[in-house]
């Protein structure tokens, strides 16, 4: 292709006066390249011979390539190649075979090294064409095998990626080898095998969500990875001990969902019903979470959101947990809080929390007045630094509020000042780093049985709550899965905590507690209620996202 600079030109004319135009000389250049990668891909060709691949540019096998094919190459005045006992001469770019056969302008000669047109090697090896490859035999798939969605391509010869094509449309993985045969090869049941001509495809029929693919000799190595179900509900009117019960189940996947408490956008010491809080945080599934106490709005027992305390532990109560590294736990678990102040180490005693302790952390999520107690000294928090020390009402817009008891400030905070540095910290019993935790109750299984001290464990809940048969709202974890449950009566009661406990074991629950149940019982899927108690204003959600 010829290019002059005179097809550049542009000429635009202007009522009086004419203008001429040269594109600038980065346009001409960038086209150029442009120009030439294309041609060179339009002239690359791939060839399979001898069980060996060659990448041919431009259209032409250099000489090493055709040494390496089997050609022996001497040079004169003349060229002479010898190919399986076949004569080639070539004079002026043209060859002549066996004294027979003359091809015009098959070959040239380039800084002393002979190359050939990949036209006549195809004509001379009488070379079959699949897609793009040429070939004078097909490859043959020697083994496959199938393991922890691993599929393993074995061959007779060395595997490249022009000789596979990898598919995935509507969640099936299809693989496509040519050149290629499949003959009496111990095919996995996971594999469909189809052949022709000389074309094999494999087929798996499983959810795929994406795939990668890497090559190594003889051997093509794809690793699929299923599409996960990370979030997934059902329905059921379940018959259990002679009632009928609907019982809704949300279940998620830890390792690629977040299980986060969350509350009202007005903050703590407000309520609003489950599908607000779940909306206002930008979730459509979740269900309720923590106790509350009615007169103040606020939440009973833990509650660490995406790494923020927002509420303390209340006795000796089970908590869910999911770590950073998302595991996931139910149990007892025993934890400190602490502050740093300066080089001053405080245990916590209360977070967000109108009763007062030693030491009390506000966060800016809690929206109520801060008690003002005359035994108390305060610290305001500002990024991660003593901002001010005295009684402040309200905790300030991304700030903490620590209130510490005037005989533990006298004794060891009287070197503190504006600016001291500031940290929270949390000392779990096990080490685990804490993401989400929201503490409820009673605990109904421990590794998978009914815990031993079920008695005890039913002791510590008042008003009726293990007693009574009423709707309930259950965490528990199966599988490594997290099971959000809902359990109503149907035309009647719902479970007490023996009817719920029998109930999950029979399910083969490994570990389940209960969350605040009667009124506050709800669940959101997809954004909408599929619980059918009226909905009530509750402090603190689960969502899922």
């Amino acid at each position: 292709m010829r290019v002059s600079t005179h097809d550049f030109i542009r000429i635009n004319h202007h009522k009086d006066r004419g203008v001429v135009d040269l594109l600038p000389q980065k346009f001409l250049l960038l086209l150029l390249i442009t120009i030439l990668m294309v041609t060179d891909l339009l002239f690359a060709q791939t060839f399979l011979i001898n069980g060996k691949i060659y990448e041919i540019k431009n259209g032409y096998f250099d000489e090493e390539q055709l040494k390496d094919i089997g050609f022996s190459i001497v040079k004169n005045e003349k060229i002479y190649l010898i190919y399986n006992k076949k004569l080639i001469i070539g004079s002026s770019g043209d060859l002549l075979i066996d004294f027979e056969t003359y091809v015009k302008d098959a070959y040239l000669i380039s800084n002393s090294k002979v190359l050939v047109k990949s036209d006549f090697i195809t004509n001379f090896l009488n070379l079959s064409k699949s897609d793009d490859i040429y070939y004078d035999k097909p490859i043959s798939v020697t083994s496959l095998s199938y393991s922890n969605d691993v599929l393993t391509i074995s061959a007779s010869t060395q595997l490249v990626k022009n000789l596979i094509n990898v598919d995935v449309s509507n969640g099936k993985l299809t693989v496509t080898i040519a050149p290629a045969i499949i003959e009496g090869q111990k095919i996995p049941p996971e594999i469909t095998v189809s052949k022709k001509n000389s074309t094999v495809t494999l087929t798996i029929n499983k959810a795929i969500e994406r795939y990668e693919t890497r090559f190594s000799g003889q051997n093509a190595i794809i690793t699929l990875f299923p599409s996960i179900k990370k979030i997934e509900y059902t329905s059921k009117t379940e018959k259990y001990a002679g009632r009928t019960f609907l019982v809704n189940y949300l279940i998620v996947d830890p390792k690629y969902v977040n299980i986060t408490p969350l509350i009202p956008s007005k903050g703590l010491g407000t309520t609003a019903p489950l599908q607000s809080i779940l909306s206002q945080n930008g979730y459509s599934y979740g269900v309720n979470a923590n106790y509350f106490d009615p007169s103040t709005g606020l939440p009973i027992d833990v509650i660490i959101s995406n790494g923020n305390v927002l509420s303390h532990r209340y006795g000796l109560r089970p908590v869910f947990i999911q770590t950073t590294d998302n595991k996931v736990f139910i149990y007892k678990a025993y934890f400190d809080i602490t502050v740093r102040i300066g080089d001053v180490l405080l245990l916590v005693k209360g977070v967000n929390t109108s009763s007062l302790s030693e030491v009390n952390l506000y966060t800016s999520e809690y929206k109520l007045k801060i008690p003002n107690d005359r035994t108390k000294e305060y610290l305001v928090i500002t990024n991660k630094k003593v901002a001010s020390i005295g009684y402040t009402s309200y905790v300030p817009s991304n700030s903490y509020i620590v209130m510490v008891g005037k005989d533990i400030y006298n004794q060891f905070l009287t070197k503190i000042s504006k600016g001291s540095e500031f940290s929270i910290e949390i000392y779990t019993d096990n080490g685990y780093k804490i993401k989400n935790a929201v503490g409820a109750g009673p605990l109904l299984i421990q590794d998978g049985k009914a815990i031993v001290d079920a008695n005890e464990e039913k002791l510590r809940y008042g008003g009726g709550i293990p007693t009574t048969r009423t709707s309930r709202t259950i965490i528990a974890i199966k599988d490594d899965k997290v099971h959000l449950i809902t359990i109503e009566g149907v035309n009647g009661s719902g479970m007490n905590y023996d009817e719920a406990v029998q109930f999950l074991l029979s399910k083969g629950y490994d570990s389940a507690m209960m969350l605040d149940g009667g009124g506050s019982t709800s669940m959101i899927y997809n954004g909408k209620y599929v619980t059918t108690t009226s909905p009530r204003n509750i402090p603190v959600a689960i969502g899922v996202k």
